[in-house]
């Protein structure tokens, strides 16, 4: 079964939108959310793999919730633990950027209309900015 509890494992989730002060663009970080998901170890699932498709993301993650809307872009923690402030905001450096750098990035929504689960597929960030 996919949907058990010990398969499960912490994930933060947040969104990173831009707003502009002047001249200058300013990345805006959401509260990070924690949520309990099924993160595969590989890419692709096996039908996909024997169906000779080749996956642009590095693993995905199932999810039960359909409160969860993620979408392109947006930002994981899962193998790192985000820094949170007491009010559960992402804690950023002197130059306004994260001090723990989220691992991966959304790349592909593999949702269906129907059904009570949906796959998200990841990428692995490199070590740009935030």
């Amino acid at each position: 079964m996919r949907g058990l509890v010990r398969q499960k494992q912490k994930v933060y989730w947040s969104r990173i939108t831009e707003k502009t002060e002047g001249l200058d663009r300013i990345k805006v970080y959401e509260k990070p959310v924690l949520y309990s998901f099924s993160v595969s170890s590989t890419a692709g699932t096996p039908e996909e793999i024997a169906a000779g498709i080749v996956p642009d993301y590095d693993r995905y993650i199932t999810s039960f919730n359909r409160n969860f809307h993620p979408q392109e872009a947006d930002i994981f923690w899962i193998d790192r633990i985000p820094q949170i402030s007491e009010d559960g905001s992402l804690i950023l450096n002197e130059n306004g950027e994260l001090t723990v750098l989220p691992d991966y990035t959304l790349k592909k929504i593999l949702d269906t209309q129907k059904g009570n689960i949906a796959r998200y597929g990841i990428s692995k960030r490199g070590n740009e900015d935030g």
